[in-house]
């Protein structure tokens, strides 16, 4: 329960800037919103360098509390800073150094993120090797991500509504998100002092050629990223349209992100017992297949959302995401753990945090990849950020918030379904694997 802290402060972090930052900077700092996307973009190809470099980091250290938890503590702090300054902007009159000074700020969370999250993702491999556990492990990751979800969005959207919705009310909610990945985060180094770790591994070298190769080889790996991609894709993409299909499409404002959050908070949370007992019956593949399909209905229903509809069909779709959402994350979760687990019995080499680093990577960039591509979508149709929030966008623009609503998540979920009926990794084929037995 205390490494699933850490998702809270992770997750608050990630939908925080999912949810709130690409309106922030179209609908109140005034940035254009392909330029706005692109920056948001940009800042992840530096993910490309420092997400593998922190899992070689991280496999290779050692000390008394572990490999992973030294870079907890000290990024933590790195976290809550990121967060104040990411929503507390300086005023610029040129804009280019707006938008550089935002690109920096961007650049800096994303090293912070990093820091923490990637060698974060590789305790579990070290916590346990049972295929079962992993999946319990993984559901109170599930339980978490729901919380900073919540709080990222739900949360931090009423506070922003509270407050009035200018920039000032968006700097308070910077130091609120600040303060909740702080102590969360610690929560998390504190109470995994007792978890089983790996202090240390004889290191053996291994040629670049021959490392890739065992990646290469390894096929659930290689389709699990592809699923991944199509699941961070979908997130990040449905994410980052919520508040602009709450404003403009709903005409609801900042202020429905709380009862949405609750009903898909309560709904997440209640059925997580039920996705256990169907993966310890049915197995993961199987339960992983079965809530995508409801999951693509669940997001495609919001294209007949209205602002005349009754609020219980609003709670409603809320459930419905929420509901299916905890059974794929415990799933595709534990489903990390197990090709990691392939990749060290067939390559003999402990590099638990650089194959969680290229998952943190494909996540990180996705994430950046949905704001992006939902910006071009607003530029190419026409969305107008100089209007005042009470005024109709023209229907253009409201279809390409509904693609990103709707349409866009809904196909990801298809695309993933298809997708696992090539994934064959189960426990007995795990069991089956001679382990190589390099120890590096």
């Amino acid at each position: 329960m205390s490494w699933g802290f850490g998702t809270f402060g992770t997750l608050t972090m990630i939908n925080s800037v999912t949810t709130l930052y690409l309106f922030f900077l179209v609908s109140v700092v005034g940035i254009a919103p392909a330029l706005a996307g692109l920056l948001i973009f940009v800042s992840k190809i530096f993910d490309v360098v420092t997400d593998p470099l922190m899992g070689w980091i991280s496999d290779r250290t050692r000390t008394r509390w572990g490999r992973r938890r030294p870079y907890l503590f000290g990024s933590s702090f790195l976290c809550g800073t990121a967060m104040v300054l990411l929503f507390n902007l300086p005023d610029f009159e040129s804009s280019f150094w707006q938008a550089a000074y935002v690109e920096f700020v961007l650049l800096f969370f994303a090293l912070a993120l990093t820091t923490f999250n990637v060698p974060y993702l590789a305790m579990p491999a070290d916590m346990t090797d049972d295929y079962t556990e992993r999946s319990t492990i993984m559901s109170y990751r599930a339980l978490f991500m729901v919380f900073g979800t919540f709080t990222g969005g739900a949360i931090a959207g009423l506070i922003v509504g509270k407050m009035g919705g200018d920039e000032a009310a968006y700097g308070l909610v910077g130091w609120f998100l600040a303060a909740v990945a702080f102590v969360t985060m610690m929560i998390c180094v504190i109470g995994t002092r007792k978890a089983r770790f790996i202090a240390a591994i004889k290191i053996v070298k291994v040629p670049f050629k021959e490392q890739v190769r065992f990646f290469l080889i390894n096929k659930p790996f290689l389709v699990l990223g592809g699923i991944k991609v199509a699941q961070f894709l979908q997130l990040a993409v449905g994410g980052s349209s919520i508040l602009f299909f709450f404003v403009q499409v709903l005409g609801k404002g900042e202020a429905a992100l709380l009862p949405f959050g609750l009903f898909y908070m309560g709904a997440s949370i209640m059925s997580i017992p039920f996705w256990l007992k169907l993966i310890r019956r049915f197995g993961k593949r199987e339960v992983f297949m079965a809530g995508l399909v409801l999951q693509a209905f669940a997001f495609m229903s919001w294209a007949l959302a209205s602002p005349v509809e009754h609020d219980w069909i609003f709670y409603l779709r809320a459930a419905a995401l929420g509901g299916t959402i905890s059974g794929i994350v415990i799933c595709g979760q534990s489903m990390i753990l197990d090709v990691v687990e392939y990749d060290r019995r067939i390559s003999g080499i402990h590099r638990e945090g650089v194959a969680s680093a290229a998952f943190s990577f494909l996540e990180k960039t996705m994430y950046a990849a949905g704001p992006a591509l939902l910006g071009i979508l607003l530029s190419y149709y026409g969305f107008d950020n100089s209007l005042s929030r009470d005024v109709a966008q023209s229907d253009s623009a409201l279809f390409a918030i509904t693609l990103g609503m709707a349409w866009i998540p809904g196909i990801c979920s298809l695309i993933m379904f298809v997708g696992l009926i090539f994934y064959d990794l189960s426990e007995q084929k795990i069991e089956n694997t001679p382990d190589a037995g390099i120890q590096s």
